[in-house]
């Protein structure tokens, strides 16, 4: 028989046992949270007689979204509202056991579907949905100045986490990872902070269709807490539309309006907009997997399609932020390339032989993020030479000089972004050229997310 621990990273079983008191007596290994994180379902048997399946996300090597300190307020959360919050009404996996060192969380199965975008029925849809954004007003009513919840650190104003977070993402836009779209955003969003903020609530920070389990027209269960924070309730609306991104739900001004029935702040579109822009911000950010010291990610082709699309979803907004009419992107075409063929038949072997027979889940979750990126490897062998020499022509053209190949020209245009000397308008434009070619290069991997666009949040 197999060992139940040798299916998860080495230490994990052990730790898991140790903090929760229980035995794992089986384990199967799932997808985890999206591109983060990495998954299994537990069965768990304690001492006294208990036993119950579980799930667990866990990120060992610590490459996924958030830092250690975002791991413990998730961890806070889940077991306040499981235990001494529960009558706030928040509905939640039932919290079991955490382990910080290895990013590991445990929670009880809850029974429900997280696929808001196969229901049918429209009546169903628009009554679950109510009922989602009646358990973020449930959320956002706690009373944290009375009750603030033990391990999620101090309850601070919004503007404070605002400032703190756009210096974080100053701090790590450094380096050889520097990056033009990001520093210009930051510029904007430093330069445009919103008065008046309320009280801090707990903002669920990753609410929205996909993270939600239902059962019916009721939400069984919030899930996916790794981005909970104190902060401006405006957060989570602005949430709602980046998940909206990928996965279907109402339309914003209907969601909003539920939200203030169910007894939820007065919506500020305005605030809603910065919070997205803010977000998307941070998603945005390029990791750089040819850094032989970063952890790899747990799922490489999904982490590339995400970063794609914020990226250009980002350029986008920040654009209408500032009020920059975007031109056209020419996307010069080009014929198949020298190992076109090779390609198409890595992904026929991966689409009609291993991913079918691949019985071990997360097998066939790993299997379907390598052929995007063989997709992306085949667009980039056709299309990006000539992408590049577009791209060199424009930065010229915006700079009055010549360079002898892009590389040169990407780097003239970054120095003069860094040092001030272009202005932000024209900036903008060529970081929208060069995120819409890169979408284009990924869109063939991306399929039917690949032209996805914020949802208007006005009628």
């Amino acid at each position: 028989m197999t060992d139940p621990a040798a299916l998860l990273p080495e230490g994990l079983a052990v730790a898991v046992e140790a903090a929760s008191g229980a035995r794992i007596t089986a384990v199967r290994p799932r997808g985890g949270g999206g591109a983060s994180r990495e998954g299994a379902e537990l069965d768990l048997a304690w001492p006294d007689g208990r036993a119950v399946s579980a799930y667990m996300n866990y990120d060992v090597h610590k490459a996924g979204a958030g830092d250690d300190a975002a791991f413990l307020r998730e961890a806070a959360i889940l077991r306040a509202l499981s235990g001494p919050l529960a009558g706030a009404g928040v509905r939640v996996a039932p919290y079991h056991a955490s382990v910080p060192e290895q990013r590991a969380l445990v929670c009880g199965l809850v029974p429900g579907r997280d696929r808001f975008g196969a229901i049918d029925d429209p009546v169903q849809r628009d009554a679950l949905a109510r009922d989602v954004m009646g358990q973020l007003a449930a959320l956002h009513r706690i009373d944290v100045a009375a009750s603030p919840v033990e391990g999620m650190g101090p309850v601070e104003p919004a503007e404070t986490l605002i400032r703190r977070r756009i210096a974080y993402l100053r701090a790590a836009n450094s380096g050889r990872a520097w990056d033009p779209l990001i520093h210009l955003s930051l510029d904007w969003l430093e330069a445009n902070i919103p008065a008046d903020m309320p009280a801090p609530v707990i903002v669920h920070g990753d609410a929205g269709p996909g993270n939600f389990l239902f059962d019916g027209d009721r939400v069984t269960a919030l899930l996916d807490w790794e981005l909970v924070h104190y902060g401006d309730p405006m957060a989570d609306l602005a949430m709602l539309c980046l998940r909206m991104l990928f996965q279907g739900f109402v339309p914003p001004p209907q969601a909003f309006a539920a939200y203030e029935a169910a007894g939820g702040h007065k919506v500020d579109l305005a605030r809603v907009r910065y919070w997205r822009l803010l977000f998307q911000t941070g998603f945005a950010r390029r990791a750089r997997y040819d850094d032989p010291d970063a952890p790899p990610p747990p799922n490489l082709g999904m982490n590339l399609v995400y970063s794609t699309i914020h990226r250009r979803v980002l350029s986008e907004a920040l654009a209408e932020a500032a009020g920059v009419a975007l031109p056209p992107v020419r996307l010069p075409d080009a014929p198949p390339g020298a190992h076109d063929r090779s390609f198409a038949l890595a992904l026929d072997d991966l689409k009609e032989v291993i991913v079918p027979r691949a019985a071990d889940q997360q097998a066939a979750v790993k299997a379907k993020g390598l052929a995007r990126l063989i997709k992306w490897w085949r667009a980039i062998e056709r299309f990006g030479p000539g992408f590049h020499a577009a791209e060199r022509h424009e930065i010229e053209a915006a700079l009055g000089l010549a360079f002898d190949d892009h590389a040169a020209a990407w780097k003239a245009f970054c120095d003069q972004v860094a040092g001030g000397r272009i202005a932000a308008a024209p900036a903008i434009i060529l970081c929208n050229a060069h995120e819409t070619r890169e979408a284009a290069l990924m869109a063939d991997a991306m399929g039917g997310i690949a032209a996805t666009k914020f949802a208007p949040l006005e009628q």
